[in-house]
């Protein structure tokens, strides 16, 4: 299975009065890796927006392991786990890179609409992109 390696660097302003990265920007993390996922496959969202094919989020979900501090070279490593045509998941696990802790696990949920929100099925809309997603959960 395919999967990208997007590393982010710890901000001064993403961490909390403790100095650890506040637990909403791994939300945020999580979108920066999904973006450079969509890169392996030779697309960015502004594309696939143009296109006519939006991907919303309908669940989030984010385990917390071990805390993130300012500076860290976070790794997030992102995989698609589900895939039928009309509903993604991406799965991520962000670890620090120095020592490789992991840091949290997670997924996001999606569906493929047009842009008036209303569900798509990609092999009908476009073959050659579900056919490459296909291929990326086989990888």
């Amino acid at each position: 299975m395919s999967s990208s390696k997007t590393e982010i660097t710890v901000r001064y302003n993403e961490t909390d009065q403790m100095g650890i990265v506040h637990h909403s920007n791994y939300i945020n993390y999580f979108e920066v890796a999904r973006c450079d996922f969509i890169h392996l496959i030779g697309q960015t969202y502004k594309n696939l927006e143009a296109m006519g094919f939006m991907l919303p989020v309908l669940h989030v979900d984010c385990h917390y392991r071990s805390p993130a501090k300012y500076d860290d070279q976070v790794i997030i490593e992102t995989k698609i786990k589900e895939y039928n045509g009309v509903r993604m998941t991406f799965e991520y696990v962000a670890y620090r890179k120095e020592d490789e802790t992991v840091l949290v696990h997670g997924s996001t949920s999606h569906c493929w609409t047009d842009k008036n929100l209303k569900p798509i099925a990609l092999k009908k809309s476009s073959p050659e992109l579900h056919e490459q997603l296909l291929q990326m959960m086989k990888d």
